[in-house]
């Protein structure tokens, strides 16, 4: 046993963890986080840290049992935190009576690595320990052996706590010491190399006893998010309450700020602080709630320890007891891009994809200055490195950047910084115009540098330089009041323009104003320019010119009118150009609503009611219906069957009565024209399809309807009636034939793990059958976790769109009564010619058994050989050149496979199926 050691987190590469994970696939945050996950639990614990070798990663190197836990965890290499949580109450998580913790060999070698073990234990029969993968499970062993490239590999102890009804004295922890290691070549003989003379960290167990006097404390009730738009648990809590009744009252401070990587509370604070328990309420649980901060760094899942401090008390019993820590997981939600101010203090964020800001105004004659066109900016997140903002403008000869750079450093990135720009003249009369402020960031932050599109900020510019004395004048983003583009709103709503002047009069000017159509729009009578707001546009200023939109209760689409500036008197005499404005309708000409659906193969058909929402018609209007066609080939083309009524005719007089008119009031309306659709019958398992039927309208001369748009397209859904439609893929990596301890569960892992962009959401299990004597992972076709249903029907779906992924085009089979199928004779490849694949079984859909079966140690404990050992090994664990067998399909042709066995060290793709 080696007593000085320390287990120092290292920082796995990127590849090398990717074959660490195995069949698991991608690789998130919790892949490299994991192997960091030992230290929080040794923080956890309080231990002390001596030294060993990086070389081998040890996932968890203090565990902690409580006897009364009710947690069984095993390692995971899909969730976030590195552990698989199985709350066996389905309630509080009261700490582990179950932890598995795994060792890999995290650096290449050649040959063999043996690592010796031994272990050391004052806890007797308490604790019941057994490596338990690979599997079977046995006793810890007294040596590991890894084989040929050990980064792919990882033997796992377990440690349960056996609950009695003994008050147990506190024991050192136990200890499993992981001695020197040592290297041999394919021929056994030891061999100078990276592991040679290197001692592994060593695992201590340490069980909390559940009788007597002590603090029990559950885990954290969940991963927690820092708050952003998107997260949904922004904090946790963990409960705590004494296990026997005090004598005097027990006081326990809590350290949230215990662990450095919550130093400032940067990622959570914990409410309360202190607990007190009483001789009355000490069973009853207190909760301590963590509230996640968002640090605004990209920083992926950080993990931290919150101390649950030595109590103090007036009962010796209670005084100085030590609780155990908890561990809190933290997700990122920081999103990097950049946030600002703009002038009139309205704020607003950009994201990664960048976007357009409006809302900014200078003027030609440079009458505001930057009033209107400045703005405040910072970076979202914490960059590494400085990052430089370099701006640029399409501006021409308008304007003037007076600030082109802003330069942010890993200090002051979260602090404002002001962008000015200020207009300029051209001495020419070309009218308002926009420009564009952009710029380009420049780091060797990556995110910043490259990642993360920069915003980009429109002024509009207004020419009141050259001759132009007076001139309307509005901020980007509304249109600009000219022909072509005009200031618009529905209506009852309302737009503004200012009138401002190239310079200072030296008394009020006023300039009148008239609609040329005051159904449609009104303006005030006049504005007044003066020396307090010639170069000001503020809301309630008497310059401002505030269109009305007008509301009228007829069908009449957009409507254009101008506001038009007659020659100004007072201090000045000019007159202004005009504005032109357009009044969008906000009735509808057509009310349209259905009942009902149609169903493939029935007579259930969608009952159509159309109303008319404008004035009564001078004249019918009649509508022409027909189905919507589509590109032969797509998910909604044949699905519309039957129209029974083409053209409707709605008469002189048929207009819905006034403040009935609604799609969902229209099938109430005594008004109404009605039709029936029936869908079409196909044979295709689609699921239920929508379609859409069209209106046109026939030309009249009415006044409302003669200009009126059609109606907009309706949507009916025609409901499938052919069994359920499942959708098959082919994993595009390939895998030995050990499929983890799980067997074929571990291959459904793989298929859930690594879904191609575009198939349909769901679960997805292996096409995989083991018979390996009855143990958990059996697979037996029509049986036992079989993943076939009789009368589905499957397709392919490798990559997206509805030709290469649906049961119309890509058809591979319909499962047959007993729920299989031909493989001889399918109607199109599971994927290229020459794949092959991990089946198990032959092409009679029977569990295969091998005709080169090894004959494995003894001491192996492999007491079912065939399919690679259920898919759980390659090889004879003590004769790694020992080779296991398993049965593989070949792709011969595009419509038929074979099957023949393969060793199990070679890779072969998975067949997967949605359930």
């Amino acid at each position: 046993m080696h007593s000085k050691k320390q287990f120092f987190t290292t920082t796995i590469p990127l590849v090398l963890v990717s074959l660490l994970i195995g069949c698991s696939g991608a690789v998130s945050a919790g892949d490299t986080f994991l192997f960091g996950l030992s230290e929080r639990f040794d923080r956890a614990l309080g231990n002390q840290t001596t030294t060993c070798s990086t070389h081998v990663t040890i996932t968890t190197t203090a565990v902690s049992l409580v006897e009364d836990g009710d947690v069984n965890s095993t390692f995971s290499t899909v969730n976030e935190n590195g552990l698989n949580d199985v709350d066996v109450d389905a309630g509080t998580a009261w700490g582990y009576r179950s932890f598995q913790t795994c060792i890999y060999p995290n650096v290449p070698f050649s040959g063999s690595l043996e690592i010796p073990v031994s272990v050391t234990s004052n806890y007797g029969s308490r604790i019941t320990s057994l490596k338990t993968f690979p599997a079977p499970d046995v006793a810890i062993p007294t040596k590991l052996t890894f084989t040929g490239n050990g980064v792919a590999q990882r033997q796992c102890f377990t440690f349960t706590v056996v609950q009695d009804t003994d008050r147990s004295a506190k024991v050192d922890p136990m200890t499993v010491a992981l001695g020197t290691m040592v290297q041999k070549n394919g021929s056994g003989e030891e061999v100078s190399g990276t592991y040679t003379g290197k001692d592994a960290c060593d695992i201590s167990v340490a069980v909390e006893d559940d009788e007597g006097p002590g603090v029990r404390v559950s885990n954290i009730s969940r991963v927690m998010e820092e708050p952003g738009p998107s997260a949904t648990a922004t904090n946790g809590t963990f409960q705590v309450r004494l296990r026997t009744a005090p004598t005097a009252n027990v006081t326990i401070p809590i350290n949230e700020v215990f662990d450095s990587v919550n130093v400032s509370n940067r990622e959570g604070t914990a409410n309360p602080k202190t607990l007190t328990f009483t001789p009355g309420n000490y069973a009853t649980e207190q909760a301590v709630t963590i509230t996640s901060i968002d640090d605004l760094e990209i920083d992926g899942i950080k993990v931290y320890t919150v101390e649950v401090a030595t109590t103090s008390s007036a009962d010796a019993d209670y005084n100085g007891l030590k609780p155990r820590n908890v561990v809190v997981y933290n997700r990122d939600q920081s999103v990097p891009g950049y946030a600002y101010i703009k002038f009139d203090a309205t704020t607003g964020t950009t994201g990664a994809s960048g976007g357009g800001i409006n809302g900014f105004a200078s003027d030609e004659s440079n009458r505001f200055g930057t009033k209107y066109s400045q703005f405040q900016i910072k970076l979202r997140t914490k960059p590494t490195n400085s990052v430089t903002l370099n701006f640029s403008s399409t501006c021409g000869n308008k304007c003037t950047i007076l600030t082109p750079t802003l330069i942010f450093s890993t200090t002051d990135w979260n602090t404002y910084q002001t962008f000015q720009v200020e207009g300029k003249s051209d001495a020419a009369n070309t009218g308002n115009a926009d420009y564009t402020v952009s710029f380009v960031a420049s780091s060797a932050d990556a995110t910043y540098n490259t990642t993360v599109a920069e915003p980009t900020f429109t002024v509009r510019s207004c020419d009141n330089d050259g001759t132009h004395l007076l001139q309307p004048c509005n901020f980007s983003g509304p249109a600009r009041g000219i022909v072509g583009n005009v200031l618009s709103a529905q209506e009852g709503g309302s737009t503004n323009i200012w009138m401002i002047a190239q310079s200072a009069p030296g008394s009020d000017i006023t300039v009148g104003l008239t609609s040329t159509d005051t159904t449609e729009g009104t303006v005030p009578g006049s504005v007044t320019v003066s020396s307090s707001n010639y170069n000001f546009m503020e809301s309630g200023g008497a310059n401002q010119i505030v269109l009305t939109h007008v509301d009228d209760i007829l069908v009449d689409l957009t409507q254009y009118w101008t506001v038009t500036t007659l020659e100004s008197t007072g201090g000045l005499v000019y007159n202004p150009i005009d504005v032109y404005a357009a009044t969008t309708d906000d009735e509808k000409a057509f009310y349209i609503s259905h009942v009902g659906n149609t169903r493939e193969g029935t007579t259930n058909t969608a009952t159509v009611s159309v109303c008319l929402g404008g004035n009564n018609p001078s004249q019918p209007v009649v509508l022409n219906i027909t189905c919507k066609s589509y590109t032969a080939g797509t998910a909604a083309s044949g699905e519309c069957g039957a129209i029974t009524s083409s053209p409707i005719t709605f008469p002189v007089n048929s207009e819905v009565e006034p403040g009935n008119a609604s799609d969902s009031g229209c099938a109430s309306s005594a008004k109404k024209q009605t039709f029936t659709v029936v869908g079409q019958d196909d044979t295709y398992a689609d699921g239920n399809q929508s379609f859409d039927i069209q209106f046109a309208m026939v030309a009249n001369t009415d006044t409302n309807y003669q200009n009126a748009a059609n109606p907009t397209d309706h949507s009916i859904t025609n409901e499938d009636n052919e069994p359920a439609g499942k959708a098959i893929f082919v994993t595009t990596s390939s895998y030995n034939g050990e499929m983890t301890a799980q067997g074929v569960f571990g291959a459904d892992d793989t298929c859930d793990n690594n879904k191609p962009g575009g198939v349909p959401v769901g679960t997805y299990k292996a096409l995989i059958v083991s018979n390996s004597g009855g143990a958990v992972n059996d697979r037996i076709p029509n049986g036992t976790n079989w993943v076939l249903t009789a009368g589905n029907q499957y397709y392919r779906c490798n990559s997206s769109g509805y030709s290469n992924c649906s049961d119309e085009h890509t058809r591979l089979f319909i499962a047959n009564g007993s729920a299989g199928f031909d493989p001889t004779s399918i109607s199109r490849s599971f994927s290229t010619v020459g794949d092959q694949y991990w089946t198990g079984m032959t092409t009679s859909l029977t569990a295969a058994t091998q005709g080169s079966t090894p004959s494995c140690p003894p001491g192996d404990g492999l007491t079912y050989i065939h399919n690679c050992n259920g898919f759980t090994y390659q090889n004879c664990p003590s004769s790694p050149t020992t080779y296991l067998y398993g049965q593989t399909w070949t792709m011969a042709s595009n419509t038929s496979v074979t099957s023949q066995e393969s060793i199990c060290s070679v890779t072969k793709k998975i067949i997967c199926v949605q359930q």
